[in-house]
C-alpha cells in the first residue's frame, strides 16, 4: 500500500469557479481518511483530483512519495468505487471483477485465483456467476469493492459508496467496508457526506466546506476539540448549540455573557481577553433542571417544542426565538429520571444548566476556536 499526500492542492475551473482551495493532509500507509462535508464543498473534486480525472490547477499529489500530478489515471496505481457501481450489466459477478485484470492481460489462471479470493472475502463467491440484475443492492456494491480489491493498487477510492443503500444496508457495509480495509491494511480515502459514516469509518477526518479544509484529525479530536464552529456544527447530531455573546473579565475572573432577552451568564475556565463570541454546547453536555426556575444566570429557561424519543436518549427542543440564537436542544440519557421526562408536555417550560467545563468559544468574525 502507499501513503497520499496532498499539497496545497488547488482546483479552478474556466468560469473562475474555485473549487478546492489549498488543501494540504496526509493519509498515511494503511489509514482510513474520510473526507466529509455538504454538498458542493469539494470534497469529490478533491478525490477525483487524486484518481487522475480531474486536472490540478496547482499544489502537489505525491502517492508513495512520487509526484503524479501528470500521471494518466491508469498509472497512478489506485482503485475507484463509485456511487452507481458502474458494473457491466451484460457481464457476469465474475466478469465483472475479472475486467480490470483482463484489460492488463493477467494469465487466466491467476484471474481465478483472485477474483474467488475477493469474492470469498466480500461474501459473494456464490453470486459469481449471476448478472448483476439478480443482485441486491448490496451485493452489486461488494461486486464494486471486489473489483477494485482484485486489482491490488496501492490506494482505494471510494466517492459515496453507501448513498444508494438502505438505512440498515448502509450500517451492515460500513462494518463490512471498515473489516475489508483492516484485512487488507489498505490505504483508503472515502467520500461521504453523512457524519455517522465518517465518525464510525475513518482514522483521520478531513472536515471540508467551501472548498477549504476546516480541519483534519481523528473522530474524536474533531468531536471534542472543534476548530470552528462550521466543525462544531456539522459533525454532532443533534448539532452543537451556538449562542452568540461576548467575554468580560470581572475580579480577575472570565464570563461569558449574552444579553439577548435577558441575560445569560456562563463562568469560563481559564482566562480570556474581552471580544464578541459564540458560545457552543453539545446537546449531551447539558444539564436539564425539570420542575426548576431559572434562578441562576448560568440557565436557560424556554418553552418545549419538541420532544423526539430515540432509544436510550430523548432530545427536547426549547425554543427561544429571540434569545441565544433561537432553539436550544438538550439530550437526556436514560441516567435522568424516566419519571421526569414522562411527565414533561409541549408548552411546558423548562430550565438547562450550562456547564462551564463543557462550554467551547470561537471567535464571531472568523468563526475559529479560541
Amino acid at each position: 500500500m502507499a501513503e497520499v499526500q496532498l499539497k496545497n492542492l488547488e482546483k479552478r475551473y474556466d468560469n473562475d469557479a474555485h473549487a478546492v482551495k489549498g488543501v494540504s493532509l496526509t493519509a498515511r500507509d494503511g489509514e482510513f481518511v474520510v473526507l466529509v462535508g455538504p454538498s458542493g464543498c469539494g470534497k469529490t473534486t478533491t478525490l477525483r483530483m487524486v484518481a487522475g480525472l480531474e486536472e490540478i490547477s496547482s499544489g502537489d499529489l505525491l502517492i508513495d512519495g512520487e509526484r503524479v500530478n501528470d500521471r494518466e489515471p491508469k498509472d497512478r496505481d489506485v482503485a475507484m468505487v463509485f456511487q452507481n457501481y458502474a458494473l457491466y450489466p451484460h457481464m457476469t459477478v465474475f466478469q465483472n471483477m475479472a475486467f480490470p485484470l483482463k484489460m492488463r492481460k493477467v494469465p487466466k489462471a491467476e484471474i481465478k485465483t483472485q477474483v474467488e479470493e475477493a469474492a470469498k472475502l466480500l461474501g459473494i463467491d456464490r453470486h459469481l456467476k449471476k448478472k448483476p440484475k439478480e443482485l441486491s443492492g448490496g451485493e452489486r456494491q461488494r461486486v464494486a469493492v471486489g473489483r477494485a480489491i482484485v486489482r491490488r493498487p496501492k490506494v482505494f477510492l471510494f466517492d459515496e459508496p453507501l448513498s444508494n443503500l438502505d438505512a440498515a444496508l448502509r450500517t451492515q457495509m460500513r462494518a463490512e467496508l471498515k473489516r475489508i480495509q483492516r484485512r487488507l491494511a489498505a490505504t483508503m480515502l472515502y467520500v461521504t457526506h453523512d457524519q455517522i459514516e465518517a465518525m464510525t469509518m475513518g482514522d483521520k477526518i478531513a472536515v471540508m466546506n467551501k472548498g477549504v479544509l476546516e480541519q483534519f484529525g481523528t473522530p474524536s479530536d474533531i468531536y471534542d476539540k472543534p476548530a470552528t464552529a462550521f466543525v462544531a456544527r456539522f459533525l454532532g447530531s443533534p448539532a452543537m448549540n451556538i449562542i452568540p455573546g461576548g467575554i468580560v473579565t470581572e475580579n480577575d475572573a472570565s464570563y461569558f455573557i449574552s444579553r439577548e432577552n435577558g441575560i445569560l451568564k456562563v463562568p469560563l475556565s481559564g482566562r480570556y481577553e474581552s471580544g464578541n463570541v459564540h458560545l457552543g454546547v453539545r446537546p449531551e453536555s447539558i444539564a436539564v433542571k425539570i420542575g426548576e426556575k431559572e434562578g441562576a444566570e448560568d440557565r436557560v429557561t424556554g418553552k418545549l417544542i419538541l420532544i423526539e424519543p430515540i432509544g436510550s436518549v430523548t432530545h427536547l427542543y426549547i425554543d427561544r426565538p429571540d434569545a441565544f440564537g433561537g432553539t436550544f436542544v438538550a439530550s437526556v440519557s436514560q441516567s435522568q429520571s424516566t419519571a421526569e421526562i414522562e411527565r414533561l408536555k409541549l408548552g411546558d417550560n423548562v430550565t438547562f444548566e450550562i456547564p462551564s467545563s463543557a462550554v467551547h468559544l470561537f471567535d464571531r468574525e472568523t468563526g475559529k476556536r479560541i
